[in-house]
């Protein structure tokens, strides 16, 4: 019943991002595509707000739990990539304009070096941990910095060109000329993922260390 309930909120957080990523492609296709990174931060402040699971927001904390946390982040991982590929689905359907804003996307994103993308999502996995951990940690729900936080390292990471894996779930899917069944799909989505997680676990390890009295 637990994973159940873990994996649902899994997939409510890939459609949150979804909803940002489909905010981004409708601003890149309009060429503003800096006002899209900023209302990509839609999808973050809602999982937060709403306590779903994102891959993302829970690597971090690998090394410091039992075995057992190995399963439960490739559970969030899974529910991740159904949210995203439900909605990537509906979007590429319903609009094909914003499919086709995807496929370019996805070209570029195709063109790195693997140790590229690994490099991009490590620090994509920075600066996610950052707004997650700050606003966790504050628990003042009328705290103004912790907003300004997820809405400050989001778009910096998009405007970057910084992986996150699930916003790239979202992308591929979206696609009109990729999948995620695809080989080329899922090595990459795999090769984000990583890097999202060793890019969050040493920041937090680098942060306890540093914290430690």
């Amino acid at each position: 019943m637990k994973f159940v309930k873990n994996l649902f909120s899994a997939v409510l957080a890939g459609i949150m991002i979804s909803f940002g990523g489909a905010v981004y492609l409708a601003c890149v296709a309009a060429e503003k595509a800096q006002l899209g990174a900023i209302m990509f931060s839609l999808g973050l402040s809602v999982i937060l707000i709403m306590g779903f699971l994102l891959f993302t927001g829970k690597t971090a904390y690998l090394l410091e739990n039992k075995p057992s946390y190995i399963p439960y982040l490739c559970t969030i991982w899974l529910g991740n990539l159904l949210g995203c590929m439900l909605m990537g689905t509906l979007v590429m359907f319903a609009k094909p304009n914003l499919a086709e804003t995807a496929k370019t996307i996805c070209d570029n994103k195709l063109t790195q070096s693997w140790w590229q993308t690994i490099i991009l999502g490590a620090l994509c996995g920075i600066l996610v941990y950052i707004a997650v951990d700050y606003f966790r940690s504050d628990k003042d729900k009328k705290s103004l910095p912790k907003y300004i936080l997820v809405f400050t390292c989001v778009p910096a990471f998009v405007l970057c060109g910084f992986e996150h894996s699930v916003a790239d779930m979202f992308y591929f899917a979206a696609s009109s000329a990729y999948s995620l069944y695809s080989v080329q799909g899922i090595v990459y989505i795999l090769l984000v993922s990583l890097g999202n997680l060793i890019g969050a676990v040493a920041f937090h390890m680098v942060k306890k260390a540093v914290s430690a009295k």
